[in-house]
């Protein structure tokens, strides 16, 4: 697995580094994202540096540990969540690769999905305890701890195509849409294209996030609890890809 990965933060002169973080470890063949939950800006609170640390932690943890299974990545999120003592809350998504089989552990709505020849052939699901309120890793009282994760097994193949991503990709690109961005990629083995495909992925999720006009997943999932909104949703973005290689 080779993966790139591009970040394009909201605009914000208060936090400049926007909520969410990622972080890839190719050596250990594992990536994850993390998106702080804004909420908290309304008690003076940037949820970011939950997020930051959290994934921070987390590569420590990735590095010092076998995260071979959905079990040993689970060692991983307990372990960052038990080490991150900043303010705030964040879901996590982390993925490794072992063998042929891709593993994750998931807390909230940051979600991937694997493209195989042009189609999207799995996508996990998002955890929420209503609209809009995702499950999420935190100190405070009301906070979810790392028992609620999703664990999630999917066999892959040489070719297959992994896109990681926070709300901020999902809630502004649709299924479709993707596999097209996917597909009109430039293929090769060479280590920086999926950098650039996570760039060309996020920027297409930024142009649909400012629009006020177009049916996004967002406006979707609105008209579902009543809600009419047109238009995307505008958010911190991070997109990480990883293409599987012949062994």
């Amino acid at each position: 697995m080779v993966a790139g990965s591009f970040y394009i933060p909201k605009l914000n002169d208060e936090k400049p580094l926007g909520e969410d973080a990622s972080f890839i470890c190719i050596k250990q063949q594992t990536i994850g994202v993390a998106d702080g939950v804004g909420g908290w800006a309304k008690k003076g609170i940037d949820s970011g540096v939950y997020s930051r640390e959290l994934m921070k932690n987390a590569e420590l943890a990735v590095r010092n540990n076998d995260n071979s299974t959905t079990d040993d990545l689970m060692k991983v999120l307990n372990e960052a969540y038990s080490n991150t003592k900043a303010k705030g809350s964040s879901t996590a998504c982390i993925l490794t690769l072992s063998d042929d089989t891709l593993h994750a552990v998931n807390v909230g709505d940051s979600r991937f999905v694997v493209i195989r020849d042009g189609l999207i052939v799995y996508k996990s699901e998002i955890q929420q305890s209503r609209f809009n309120c995702p499950f999420q890793l935190g100190n405070a009282s009301s906070s979810d701890d790392p028992s609620v994760a999703q664990k999630i097994s999917f066999p892959v193949i040489a070719g297959d195509v992994i896109v990681l991503g926070t709300d901020g990709l999902f809630d502004n690109v649709h299924d479709f849409e993707l596999e097209t961005l996917v597909k009109s990629g430039v293929y090769s083995w060479e280590s920086d294209v999926p950098e650039s495909l996570a760039w060309r992925i996020a920027l297409y999720a930024l142009d649909n996030a400012k629009s006020t006009e177009l049916y996004s997943p967002y406006s979707r999932e609105c008209s579902k609890v009543g809600i009419e909104r047109d238009g995307g949703k505008y958010d911190d973005i991070t997109v990480i890809v990883a293409n599987i290689w012949p062994l």
